[in-house]
Order: structure tokens, then C-alpha cells, then sequence
């Protein structure tokens, strides 16, 4: 694996406890149906609904709880607790992982559409990184389990708006999804009622297929209550990790500049 991709320390999965079952969703694929260009009269009407449709997402904070489901070697169990602040002007993301039991602060990661930076609490070691996914080393095993970030940074953001509009993407109007061919990979965006209920990714040069879904409310489309990404290797076509992540007392408000500092 790339040396560029992060590594969070191995305190992760010496947090290990019982936890209930995350979801599995199951990864549906591409449309047999046609794709029309972006440039298509009924391609722009489609995106016009859902631009029309979704929030101008707001800066906001909140509390989350993460829920990781390793399953190679052994199936594990990994429990953290967090902050998530996001700044709509910068679009900016700061997110602080905290143990569940002592609700310490032991890594803090900062991103934007472009980089990754990530700093251990217990260093001043600050590393600087291209956007791209996460590596949790399983301390026992030496084994990486690979989270996609782009992923989650697209649901908490809303960045995928940006992305739908590019007119190199293609849409399924039949099934309400948009396609688009990126450098690490391809990403196909399910919508339902106009909102984004699904995103699922497909690299062969990362080697890997990924799930993410989305839960929201009708009082509460962003930040969404809950994401749950699914990563599946490419080769074995099994499981490597879940990953839940419940967002609670999600306040929409301005966010300081200041707190995008380490």
C-alpha cells in the first residue's frame, strides 16, 4: 500500500469491546440501463431538482460516536467517540477522535477537498498528505485496514454537489444515479427523492470497492444522523471493515477559523 495513505496509531484497535452488529449494506453496482451526458436536456433538468433540493450546507458542529467492524483476521470490534467541525467557506473539516472510556483527545485530523493533515496529541509531528484514505494498523497483526475518506468528507461536506456538476459525469435517470471517472477510481452517486442516499466507489488502483449510505431526517438533511461505509477488496471480494458513524447534538453555526489549527 502506498506510503502517502495515513496510518492512525494503533491505539484504534486496542479499544476493542463488545459492540452491536453494524449494518451490511450490499454494493449494487453499475446500471445496465443507458447513461446520458451531462450536457443532455434531461441529464439538466435532473440536476436541476437536485440542486434545488439540497441544503446550501451550513457550517456546523457536532458530537459523533464511530463504530468499526474489522473482520481479517478476526472479526473485532473498535469504539471511538468525536467532534466534527466543518467550515462552509473553506470547506474545511476538523475531527478529533476521542477513547470512549476517558474521552481523551489522542488524534486530531484536518482536511480540505485536497489534503489530510493528522497529528497524534502525543507529538507535535504534524503530517500533510493528498486527499485520499486512511489506514488503521491492527497493533496485534501488523494488518491495514483501509477506511476511503474522500467518502465521508463528500457526505459531511456536501461536496459531491460540486462533483455531479462536472461535465464529464454521466447520468442513469432511470435509477436517479450520476457516474463519474476520477483519478483513484469510479464513483457512482445514488440519489432518492433528490437527496443522496447511497455513493459507491470502485478502484482498481486502490484495489478496493466501497459502500457508503446515508440516513437523514426530513428536519435534518446536514449533517446527515448517520454513515455507514462498507470496504470490500477488489481480489477476494471480502469484507475488510465497517464502519458506522452516528452524529448526535449537531449544531448548524458558524465555526472560528482558529479552530482549524493544531
Amino acid at each position: 500500500m502506498n506510503a502517502r495513505y495515513l496510518t492512525i496509531v494503533s491505539i484504534l484497535l486496542s479499544l476493542s469491546c463488545q459492540s452491536a452488529e453494524v449494518e451490511d449494506p450490499n454494493f449494487i453496482g453499475k446500471a445496465n440501463g443507458k447513461y446520458l451526458p451531462a450536457k443532455d436536456n434531461s441529464s439538466q433538468s435532473f440536476l436541476k431538482e437536485v440542486l434545488d433540493k439540497n441544503p446550501d450546507f451550513p457550517s456546523f458542529k457536532s458530537e459523533f460516536s464511530m463504530q468499526i467492524q474489522t473482520f481479517v483476521p478476526k472479526k473485532e470490534n473498535v469504539n471511538l467517540d468525536g467532534k466534527v467541525f466543518y467550515a462552509k467557506d473553506s470547506k474545511q473539516i476538523k475531527i478529533q477522535l476521542m477513547d470512549s472510556f476517558f474521552g481523551m483527545v489522542f488524534t486530531e485530523l484536518i482536511a480540505n477537498e485536497n489534503q489530510i493533515q493528522i497529528k497524534p496529541t502525543s507529538t507535535k509531528e504534524i503530517q500533510t498528505l493528498p486527499m485520499g484514505d486512511i489506514l488503521i494498523q491492527d497493533p496485534n497483526s501488523g494488518k491495514k485496514y483501509t477506511i476511503p475518506f474522500p467518502v465521508i468528507y463528500a457526505y459531511l461536506t456536501g461536496n459531491y454537489i460540486n462533483e455531479i456538476q462536472n461535465p464529464k459525469a454521466k447520468f442513469n435517470l432511470s435509477e436517479t444515479r450520476v457516474a463519474l471517472s476520477k483519478a483513484d477510481g469510479d464513483y457512482e452517486y445514488f440519489f432518492k427523492d433528490g437527496n443522496l442516499d447511497r455513493l459507491e466507489l470502485t478502484s482498481g488502483k486502490r484495489g478496493l470497492k466501497a459502500i457508503a449510505i446515508v440516513k437523514t431526517s426530513v428536519n435534518q438533511i446536514h449533517p446527515p444522523k448517520e454513515i455507514t461505509t462498507k470496504v470490500v477488496s477488489l481480489d477476494t471480494e471480502k469484507e475488510n471493515v465497517l464502519i458506522q458513524i452516528k452524529l448526535k447534538k449537531s449544531q448548524i453555526t458558524e465555526v472560528s477559523p482558529q479552530v482549524f489549527r493544531f
